[in-house]
């Protein structure tokens, strides 16, 4: 099975989540961009769920900046592949990475949402990407949204590789995750007809529709 496009995925996680009628109350979507932000809007178009978005960055290999070593969130939550340690990568190293990283999380903030970040105290959070591979992004995200207050955390995403879903219930009370894939070798693109990388002008197209149909979240500290 693929997805045609982004947008096709979330058609599919919005028909899952209607299943779950207490989803439908009280929650608001936190998208990953750029990936998550057409998923999660056609998510919301359909389930009138609000979404925002979770600004998040990896941690790259100081050796290649293309390897993901972990991610990080912008209040600091990080998640570390212990793995990599085998790759000479030590602690003072990897405070040195999270704080460059966080020099960039804090530039697309400003960039993406003005400064803002969502209140979700009480709140039922649905986390929204187009798809996991490691899942360490989705991770921090998970304890982004928990240590702002969350009541109930989901992570939604159309697909993941078998492997990640423990990984990720450690932080998440729920998965929704409709292409499961048991596969050592696994890319997210192989489950899409159409993966181009999303612009930044597409995430503010998406922005805009948003706040024009009131499907953007506005409950920002």
């Amino acid at each position: 099975m693929k997805y045609r496009n982004r947008k096709e995925a979330g058609e599919k996680l919005a028909d899952d989540l209607k299943k779950h009628p207490k989803l439908m109350t009280n929650s608001v979507i936190m998208a990953i961009p750029r990936g998550g932000v057409p998923v999660a809007y056609a998510i919301s178009e359909i389930t009138k769920i609000p979404f925002y978005l979770a600004i998040t960055k990896k941690l790259s290999h100081p050796s290649n900046p293309e390897v993901a070593i972990g991610a990080i969130a912008a209040d600091g939550s990080y998640e570390i592949n212990q793995g990599m340690q085998f790759y000479g990568i030590n602690s003072n190293l990897i405070e040195d990475i999270k704080q460059k990283a966080m020099e960039k999380v804090k530039s697309r903030l400003d960039k993406y949402t003005n400064g803002h970040e969502p209140i979700v105290l009480g709140k039922k959070v649905i986390v929204v990407d187009d798809g996991i591979a490691t899942g360490y992004t989705a991770l921090v995200t998970g304890k982004y949204v928990k240590n702002k207050g969350a009541k109930h955390t989901v992570l939604a995403i159309p697909v993941c590789p078998q492997n990640s879903i423990n990984r990720v219930k450690k932080v998440y009370d729920e998965l929704i995750c409709p292409l499961k894939i048991d596969s050592y070798a696994f890319a997210v693109s192989a489950y899409y007809e159409d993966f181009h990388q999303n612009t930044d002008k597409e995430l503010y197209d998406y922005l805009e529709k948003a706040k024009r149909e009131k499907l953007l979240y506005k409950d920002l500290d």
